[in-house]
């Protein structure tokens, strides 16, 4: 009966209103900000990309609540840094049964040693690591990979164009960045817990001085001395820091230096996509840090 009366409607030419159709957007969740923003990017309005980590939890000190279980497990995609790198996150990625990626665990996905001075990148698949630095979003051929990852999963298919239109987005991001930041390679620089060493060693930036190995710890007396000492030598102006450092302690340290303030999990700027935030946010930080010392 419902269909007859539709007929004539339509036959006497009547405005007939039809039932909106229920949404069919896929959720997915990113366990950090700096993945959502790529996510968001890739897919428009396609996706609903959900962050697992509130902008007020230390991601060093991770305790999930059971809303954010019941989001990893209701998720049609997971998108994640790995295993080493989220402990927390892993625990709830053993107990769902759909799709998921771990960054770190992509081929060709360089994934940086955390323990100081040590480094190394490649095809990581299946190998495991014991203390991964876990920034890996602040290498921007990471999120290519990323990228190209999503194209090959067909749980939640990208939008034409992508990710084609994301690659070419982040490469032309790189090349503005690295001419900003040529001429500023060579300058000395100060950091409390150093998150920034993918970027640092993407775009050939000098090693910086290095507070403490653990955020939530400050140096001991003897090294607060060292440091002051390495940082009267090289007339260091510039002390890029996360929003958790010791800024007082820093001050202390180095009283001319310049204190930038750089959030690297990006929780300061969700409304970004990832290579406007990268261009935008992070380089202007190290730009304006570093040309501080010349």
């Amino acid at each position: 009966m419902r269909c007859f009366l539709l007929i004539l409607l339509l036959l006497a030419g009547l405005p007939v209103s039809l039932p909106a159709s229920p949404s069919s957007s896929a959720t997915i969740v990113a366990s950090v900000e700096p993945l959502a923003m790529a996510l968001r990017q890739l897919y428009g309005d396609q996706a609903e990309v959900v962050t697992l980590l509130a902008p007020n939890q230390n991601p060093h000190h991770l305790s999930l609540s059971p809303r954010q279980a019941l989001a990893v497990r209701d998720a049609d995609l997971v998108v994640w840094l790995g295993e080493d790198a989220e402990p927390p996150v892993a625990a709830l990625i053993r107990r769902r049964s759909g799709p998921n990626l771990a960054l770190a665990d992509l081929p060709g996905a360089e994934v940086r040693d955390g323990s100081a001075g040590h480094d190394h990148a490649g095809d990581h698949a299946g190998h495991s690591h014991s203390q991964i630095d876990p920034h890996l979003w602040l290498a921007p051929a990471n999120m290519v990979v990323l990228a190209r990852a999503l194209a090959e999963q067909d749980r939640v298919p990208l939008p034409a164009m992508e990710p084609g239109r994301f690659i070419a987005a982040v490469e032309a991001a790189e090349q503005s960045i690295a001419a900003r930041l040529a001429p500023l390679q060579e300058q000395a620089w100060l950091t409390y817990h150093h998150p920034y060493a993918y970027f640092q060693h993407h775009f050939g930036l000098a090693d910086p001085l290095v507070i403490s190995e653990q955020l939530g710890a400050g140096p001991s007396s003897r090294r607060f001395v060292t440091l002051a000492a390495r940082i009267n030598k090289s007339n260091m102006r510039c002390a890029l820091l996360e929003p958790e450092a010791q800024g007082q302690l820093v001050k202390r340290l180095c009283p001319d230096c310049d204190q930038i303030r750089l959030d690297p999990l990006g929780r300061d700027h969700t409304d970004s996509g990832y290579s406007d935030w990268l261009e935008q946010v992070v380089t202007p930080a190290f730009v304006t840090c570093l040309q501080a010392g010349r």
